[in-house]
């Protein structure tokens, strides 16, 4: 469990300004997370400043005692439902990786038939003789 430096400062019965102290001061160790909000772990938190007694009788903290099976069915129906969408796009993807290379297999064929059927064109016209073309001599003055 992490705590951001309010809910430790609720946590714990300490100010906002004493959380971030420690955490400058290195009394805590805690990381910033992408929108700039530290993350404190919670071992990290009540090592520099112990639960009292009176706070683990809020009923807040008797939610955080939940063993985490009953906490995360909800999260992993939601992680079965998104493992399952995105097998289903892989399989899609899948299918039209295998037809594109069907089309790119029938190109190709289509190419090679093209291509010989051009050479064979080819061997014909450099088989036949060649007759050039009678050119009418002029005499130069007449143009």
């Amino acid at each position: 469990m992490q705590y951001t430096a309010g809910k430790a400062a609720e946590a714990t019965g300490k100010n906002i300004a004493t959380i971030t102290r420690a955490i400058k001061s290195g009394k805590i160790s805690a990381q910033k997370d992408a929108s700039g909000a530290w993350r404190i772990d919670a071992s990290e938190l009540h090592r520099a400043f112990p639960l009292n007694v009176q706070d683990l009788r809020k009923p807040k903290m008797q939610t955080d005692a939940i063993p985490l099976q009953e906490q995360g069915q909800p999260q992993t129906t939601a992680l079965e439902q998104e493992l399952a969408a995105l097998r289903e796009r892989v399989a899609a993807q899948s299918e039209l990786l295998e037809e594109r290379a069907s089309q790119i297999s029938d190109l190709k064929e289509d190419r090679d038939r093209w291509r010989q059927q051009a050479t064979n064109l080819l061997a014909d016209f450099k088989s036949a003789p060649m007759q050039e073309p009678k050119i009418k001599s002029r005499r130069w003055w007449r143009l």
